[in-house]
């Protein structure tokens, strides 16, 4: 999803033109510019007081200056979704270089990746030169309380040249008592925002009215007590006056310095001079929120609608231009003239309220403007073409992943006239799928199969499609094989989409089935098909399909760059790229975290969690809670660690995945052993044989792991009770079984090397320390750095008898690592997760290019970022997104335990990664 999908109004990223405003406020422009370093500013006051002109000035004062200033007109119709895309666009729009990235994750996750985003805007900011103000007018529109806890932690870590620019008819909910302490904080109130008497003067003067007495501009003051509205009213009308005398005459001591009395004025004043005709017009054009000439003329069939937009613009009838590059002038009402002439419209009846909303939508519709007519069909009451709308816009928005935008159209009208609109339905269907809406999913599902054109083939196949994915996101992968296999036998699908999702979908079914191979050679077929006719595109979703079946299989070593690879390419291509990382980056932090690399699986997850937790498989939410819970286990949070596999468990019920809920159990198992918690310990495993039961049948599927998790769960329980039993072996034995049988290399290493530890203390140290020898020669091969450590201290006796003879350098270092990270009182400085600071603390630095810490492509940025490049020069010299360089910036850092560019280069150079 990118922001140009979003259904933005380009016009809320515009403020009205400077040369509309009737006079410059000198004295408040230059309070602002004294103060314009502070962190906030804020301008209170009702609707008319002339906030918005007063920040438009500032805003040309500010640029003049050599500042990048951002424009965000807020709306009441505006989500979080809108309203982050809506800033973000702004700030690029206002000359700044935006890495979209954060903002696509925000986007894709429903506003969870919130710091995400702020950390973005944080690092987007302090990358640019000189002074960035952003404005957002009408804040008091924005009470999201998502958006506005954004708003105050971006404000508390922006970097000193950010500033932030609010008109407001509320105080907003931000810190302002600590930034008013901090002297980090500017407020104009209502009463600083009324006219002077001499901002009253040439207020007038520039209104034509030079012909009035001092004592008569002092009653005009008096009137409205310097309120911008209610003078900009009064000056109209005596414009329309032969004789000002008798204006102030008829108007007494009556007071026009309130909203209510300037509403009650223009009942009269204004309808008091302006023709029928004119008020007519004003009245139908009113209904649009922005409109130009050609729309009005549409909507009052008025010949002469350009001479009345350019006069009721000179009269400062409170028509605002807004000032934006399109040829054809835009314009809006104030925001109190646009309430008057709303209320006056419905006198004209409910009828013709409706056909002016009729034309607007679709002229809106016609300029391809689908957000606004969308509104105006809503608002005539016209569901069919409401209907007809989102049937024009949900392929598009579906091949954006725009997927909540859909679902909110839909919910908006009544379901039933959606009923004879296939496409649609089918839209809906992988969207509600998409955002794991099951029980949604199922009866659109249910409506597709009622509707009569459902067996024509193109939808046939469209319908297969889905539900075999929907058996995919429910772990049913057998169901969805059984659906899949007669349609890899026949020619695909002439649709892109469904044959690239076919290959994809059958590709990761057949890795549960075990049939490890089979899916990757059908990966390599599909790649080698689709590469070669989309050479300029995103390498192709079944990409992912080597590394993860090489990651579910167990060898480590191949999966993590496979899957490292398909990562960093496909968020070089933003739009997609946020879907793929969504989608499949649990399975590369489950590689990074299995490969050793803890710190780069933890930044992946404080990048990607919410995104994952949003739409990814079930795969990648498993691996990214999992990895969660052990690193919070590894940092002594195990009450973290508890509550993160709560949130799995939870997640598994809601989402109907009960192999989620296994592997859940099977974790706070293990933590409740591991800390003694014998009660929850025997409840978690009697609750997990109890799911067991359901699936005791179950093989070759997803499913076959429950059965796996019950044994794994009994060889937990039997070693902790009693090692010394014959039962502990044969349910290590049973459990071994099991792993082989469903291909997992992986925990079958992890229960030989609990083997071994049985044999140890049963005496048997000859097959113990053969036994452990070969567990540790196939993590050493297979890159399974994790699992040693992760089978606990029970491994240490092991580990010191097996490093007394052991003279394979990677085996030793695997022992060895695991043995400091186990023992605590032998690793003395060095972080058991940081394989560099091991490094750097043996004597003498290793020869060039004997410790493989990096990757090549971290070479690479290591090697520019040692020439003083810039992080966006380096992005441009590898063809990399800025986002995707800060990443690999992160993960160097991480492995080499540096704080600083300074400090990473100064210890790559000590261990001779750097010349």
């Amino acid at each position: 999803m990118t922001p140009g999908d979003l259904p933005l109004i380009r016009t809320k990223l515009a403020p009205p033109r400077v040369g509309s405003a009737p006079v410059s406020r000198d004295a408040l422009l230059q309070q602002l510019d004294e103060r314009r370093s502070r962190r906030l500013t804020v301008v209170l006051g009702p609707a008319g007081c002339g906030k918005t002109m007063l920040l438009t000035q500032w805003r040309r004062q500010l640029i003049l200056q050599g500042a990048k200033v951002a424009w965000y007109n807020a709306g009441v119709d505006d989500n979080d979704m809108h309203i982050a895309a809506y800033i973000v666009e702004s700030l690029q729009q206002s000359g700044l270089v935006m890495d979209k990235e954060a903002l696509h994750v925000y986007l894709r996750s429903g506003g969870k990746a919130w710091r995400s985003l702020v950390a973005s805007l944080v690092n987007d900011i302090g990358d640019q030169e000189g002074d960035v103000y952003l404005v957002i007018d009408d804040l008091h529109h924005i009470s999201s309380f998502g958006v506005l806890k954004l708003l105050g932690h971006w404000l508390a870590m922006a970097p000193e040249r950010f500033h932030l620019v609010l008109g407001s008819r509320n105080r907003p909910p931000l810190p302002l008592a600590r930034l008013r302490a901090e002297d980090d904080l500017t407020e104009l109130q209502f009463s600083e925002l009324r006219f002077s008497r001499d901002e009253t003067h040439r207020f007038l003067q520039a209104q034509g009215l030079q012909g009035l007495s001092a004592a008569q501009e002092n009653r005009l003051q008096e009137m409205t007590d310097g309120w911008a509205a209610g003078l900009q009213l009064l000056a109209f009308s005596l414009r329309k006056q032969k004789n000002p005398e008798q204006f102030f005459e008829r108007r007494g001591q009556r007071s026009l310095s309130r909203a209510d009395a300037l509403e009650e004025y223009l009942e009269t004043a204004v309808v008091e001079h302006l023709s029928e005709a004119e008020f007519s017009f004003l009245m139908r054009i009113s209904v649009c929120r922005r409109f130009n000439r050609e729309l009005c003329e549409l909507l009052t069939g008025d010949p002469r609608t350009a001479e009345h937009l350019a006069r009721f613009e000179n009269e400062n009838l409170f028509l605002i231009p807004i000032d934006t590059a399109d040829t054809e002038p835009w314009y809006r009402f104030h925001r109190l003239f646009a309430g008057f002439l709303n209320n006056r419209l419905q006198r004209i009846g409910e009828a013709e309220v409706r056909k002016i909303h009729h034309l607007a939508s679709h002229w809106f519709a016609g300029k391809n403007l689908h957000t606004e007519a969308m509104r105006h069909a809503t608002l005539a009451g016209d569901t069919d073409f409401v209907v007809q709308l989102i049937d024009r816009a949900a392929r598009q928005l579906v091949s954006s992943a725009n997927f909540a935008e859909l679902l909110k159209w839909c919910d908006a009208v009544p379901r039933e006239s959606l009923l004879g609109r296939l496409n649609v339905l089918l839209c809906v269907a992988w969207a509600q799928l998409t955002g794991s809406r099951v029980e949604s999913f199922e009866r659109t599902m249910a409506d597709i199969s009622q509707h009569p054109d459902v067996a024509r083939p193109e939808v046939a196949i469209e319908v297969k499609m889905l539900r075999a994915y929907h058996f995919m996101r429910q772990d049913d992968t057998a169901s969805c094989l059984q659906i899949l296999e007669p349609m890899m036998r026949e020619p695909p699908p002439l649709n892109t989409f469904l044959s690239l999702l076919l290959s994809t979908v059958a590709s990761l079914a057949l890795v549960h089935a075990n049939q490890f191979e089979r899916a990757r050679e059908v990966a390599r077929l599909r790649h080698q098909f689709d590469i070669p006719r989309r050479p300029d595109h995103p390498r192709p979703l079944i990409d992912i399909v080597s590394g993860f079946s090489h990651l579910i299989q167990g060898n480590i070593n191949l999966a993590t760059p496979a899957l490292q690879s398909y990562i960093e390419h496909a968020l070089q291509r933003t739009s997609q790229g946020v879907d793929a990382a969504g989608l499949f980056s649990g399975y590369l932090v489950d590689a990074l975290y299995q490969s050793g690399q803890v710190d780069q699986a933890r930044q992946f997850l404080d990048r990607y969690l919410d995104l994952i937790d949003a739409v990814g498989l079930s795969d990648g939410l498993l691996f990214s809670y999992r990895v969660r819970a052990r690193i919070q286990q590894m940092d002594g949070d195990f009450e973290g660690a508890r509550e993160t596999m709560l949130r799995l468990e939870e997640l598994g019920y809601q989402r109907r995945l009960d192999r989620i809920v296994a592997w859940s159990l099977w974790e706070q198992l293990a933590l409740s052993l591991r800390t003694d918690q014998k009660v929850p310990a025997r409840d978690l495993l009697a609750r997990l044989e109890r799911l067991g039961e359901r699936y005791r049948d179950a093989r070759g599927c997803a499913w076959s792991e429950i059965g796996m998790a019950v044994l794994l769960a009994r060889v937990m329980v039997a070693f902790l009770q009693d090692p010394g039993n014959p039962a502990c072996l044969a349910a290590i034995d049973a459990a071994d079984a099991a792993s082989q049988r469903n291909g997992r290399l992986l925990p079958s290493t992890s229960l030989g090397l609990l083997r071994a530890v049985v044999l140890l203390r049963n005496g048997r140290e000859d097959e113990a320390v053969e036994t452990g020898r070969r567990m540790v020669g196939i993590a050493a091969d297979t890159g399974m750095m994790r699992v040693l450590p992760d089978a606990g201290t029970a491994m240490l006796p092991l580990i010191v008898r097996l490093l007394q003879d052991e003279a394979d350098p990677r085996r030793r270092s695997l022992l060895e690592t695991a043995q400091r990270e186990l023992d605590p009182s032998l690793s003395g400085t060095a972080s058991a997760a940081s394989p560099a600071s091991a490094a750097l603390a043996t004597q003498g630095a290793p020869p060039r290019g004997q410790v493989e810490l990096l990757s090549a492509r971290e070479h690479e940025v290591l090697a520019l970022l040692a020439k003083a490049l810039s992080i966006k020069s380096i992005a441009r010299a590898l063809g990399l997104s800025p986002g995707t360089v800060k990443w690999h910036l992160k993960n160097i850092y991480g492995k080499l335990s540096a704080i600083s560019r300074e400090d990473a280069l100064a210890k790559a150079r000590q261990l001779r990664i750097l010349a």
